[in-house]
């Protein structure tokens, strides 16, 4: 206890982790949960469906619903926001995902949405809220304050030796085909304009250009097949399909494992959704209700469509067929411009992606390329740290070669790799209008940067090239996500600033965790004064690793409860994620833990417990079914 008095800010620590457990069983036993389904038209009601906490189900006031309403992203029928506007008494409060309606300390959220209808959950915990959030405060000022706290071991490793995160960077690369091997395509220049084309693709508009790209790699398990580009790939199975198809199944045969069979399956259904057109979704349509429809090749046509449009349909495409049939690719290329300016004339204003947003995304298909970047990250971080460990003494300058693994030839790779990274990550936002942290491969892009940026401010060799490695494996990743990562309409509950703050503290920490593991697998093999520099090291990044997956786990908890009305639901990501901060705040302790001060022990302990954070990244999100599948 006398220790702690010297040390406030880990004393405030464990006060806060307390209060926020208090809080916890606060909300458990006097907090109210429920739902209630609403419908227009219908009269108020006063009661709700209760599933927790005490009383009967009943609310002090009479809650009716005025209107239901879905907003679509522009030109498109995916769901960006749901909002109801409800009426207690004589006010009238809207609901929407992430924005909650307080009504005399009862708070409804939007949980569902049907036509005319509006399903809420429920919940009424006045207490248990304001010691949560209370216990949340204190615990992100002490956090903050532990840092700054002089009497302590964490203080004492740091004067020995600084540190903090990661390096590299990569150019994309490009390559020109070759001729199309006797299938019958477009021509280069002509595809490539007929990759401008807007149409309907995996739930956004976007250029005909990112549609082939998926559909090539999908088919290929390559952005490019027979040294065509995607563009000519895609022109090949619509306008000369069953030429395609038969040199699809010449070179396809029937797998036998089941997983090969599914994915063959895949592509079979991808073939015939080709072949009947109905996944070119080219042609926009203001509907009578209002909403925005992108119908396709063999869309009926809607009863109130008018004539010209009706023919600018049936017409287009199968002009331009009959001119590349003629070899009249001129007159063909203008066609596909006459068909692009009557796309932006039927859509209207506001509905098509801005024309910096169109050819940013048309930049980003061309130019850049994820695996490049992840192999000249490993291929300096793996040289980097050969050349740092070839001394015993760490910080020793004497060899030229390892000179030029330090300051500023290391430091450039580091700047650059960060600029590239984040130029990837800052055009994935601005073509999918939003932060770039709503899926797999963008979150470890995030990784990367977070490890690459942070080697900038490195300066021993060895840290600076471990972090590289950390960053191409971050990237490795990122590209296997996806050959072609889609770039995604966001889904509404993710439409939440505290997203981009919740995923990059917790990324951030991953990448502590993961140079962590490195660190400690160099320091078993070489062992020696090496094993104890580098224990010195490892114990220094634990305590920020830890204190940044602490606070994301937090900033989560108050995401949620700003979205589903509840800190914590047991998930499997959430209950995985709060096993990985006890793992790691384990060695934390080991001024208790004898055994833990071995440098050795602590190397095994570290590179074990990486298997946590694999596991709650990968097996959470893949393998266990849950709210954080999507990521």
């Amino acid at each position: 206890m006398h220790r702690l008095l010297k040390t406030p800010f880990t004393l405030l620590i464990h006060i806060a982790l307390a209060i926020i457990v208090a809080g916890a069983f606060v909300t458990h036993f006097y907090g109210i949960q429920g739902s209630v389904s609403l419908i227009e038209g219908t009269g108020p009601v006063n009661r709700f469906e209760k599933s927790s906490g005490p009383g009967d189900g009943s609310l002090p006031f009479a809650l009716s619903l005025e209107q239901a309403e879905t907003l679509y992203y522009p030109g498109t029928t995916t769901p960006m926001d749901f909002r109801s506007r409800l009426k207690a008494g004589n006010d009238t409060f809207s609901v929407a995902m992430n924005r909650v309606a307080e009504i005399n300390g009862w708070r409804f959220y939007q949980s569902g949405m049907g036509e005319g209808s509006s399903n809420l959950s429920v919940t009424y915990d006045p207490w248990g809220i304001g010691i949560t959030y209370t216990g949340y405060i204190l615990l992100g000022i002490s956090m903050v304050g532990f840092f700054f706290q002089r009497k302590t071991i964490w203080r004492a490793l740091l004067r020995s030796k600084a540190l903090t995160v990661l390096v590299f960077l990569l150019l994309p690369c490009l390559s020109h085909g070759a001729e199309t091997d006797g299938l019958n395509a477009m021509q280069r220049p002509l595809a490539r304009n007929f990759g401008k084309i807007h149409v309907y693709w995996n739930g956004r508009v976007c250029p005909l250009q990112t549609m082939a790209i998926d559909v090539t790699t999908m088919l290929y398990d390559s952005r490019k097949y027979k040294g065509m580009t995607p563009e000519q790939v895609l022109s090949g199975w619509l306008f000369y399909y069953d030429e395609w198809k038969r040199d699809y199944d010449a070179g396809h045969l029937i797998p036998t494992s089941p997983s090969k069979l599914k994915k063959e399956e895949e592509r079979r259904a991808m073939i015939n959704w080709l072949g009947t057109g109905a996944a070119f979704r080219i042609f926009p349509y203001h509907a009578a209700t209002g909403r925005m429809e992108w119908l396709s090749l063999t869309g009926r046509r809607p009863s109130q469509m008018s004539l010209d449009q009706w023919i600018f349909m049936q017409t287009s495409i199968a002009d331009i067929q009959a001119l590349i049939m003629d070899g009249r690719n001129i007159e063909a290329d203008r066609h596909i411009s006459t068909l692009i300016e009557k796309q932006r004339e039927y859509a209207g204003a506001g509905v098509l992606p801005s024309p910096g947003k169109f050819k940013a995304e048309i930049f980003y298909n061309d130019y850049i390329r994820i695996p490049p970047c992840a192999i000249l990250l490993l291929i300096v971080g793996g040289i980097g740290s050969w050349y740092s460990l070839r001394k015993t003494n760490l910080i020793d300058t004497s060899n030229i070669c390892h000179k030029f693994f330090q300051y500023p030839y290391l430091e450039i790779c580091a700047i650059a790799g960060s600029i590239y990274l984040c130029g990837i990550l800052a055009l994935r936002g601005w073509i999918g209008s939003h932060w770039p942290l709503s899926n797999g491969c963008e979150t470890m892009l995030s990784m990367a940067f977070a490890a690459t940026a942070g080697a900038i401010f490195i300066r021993q060799p060895l840290i600076k090239s471990a972090l590289i490695t950390v960053g191409a494996m971050g990237t490795f990743v990122a590209a296997m996500a996806g050959k072609t990562p889609q770039i995604e309409s966001l889904m509404p509950v993710l439409g939440s600033p505290l997203l981009s703050i919740h995923v990059m503290l917790v990324m951030c920490s991953y990448a502590l965790s993961l140079l962590m593991a490195i660190l400690s697998g160099i320091a078993l093999m070489r062992g020696g004064d090496i094993c104890n520099h580098l224990a010195r090291i490892n114990a220094v990044i634990l305590l920020p690793a830890v204190f940044l997956l602490c606070a994301g786990i937090f900033v989560g908890a108050v995401w949620a409860n700003q979205s589903w009305g509840r800190y914590w639901g047991w998930d499997p990501k959430e209950t995985c994620a709060l096993i990985t901060l006890l793992v790691y705040a384990m060695p934390l302790h080991r001024a208790s833990l004898r055994r833990m001060r071995r440098p050795r022990t602590l190397h095994w302990y570290l590179l074990l417990a990486i298997t946590s954070v694999i596991f709650t990244y990968f097996g959470a999100n893949y393998l266990l079914p849950g709210l954080h599948s999507y990521a």
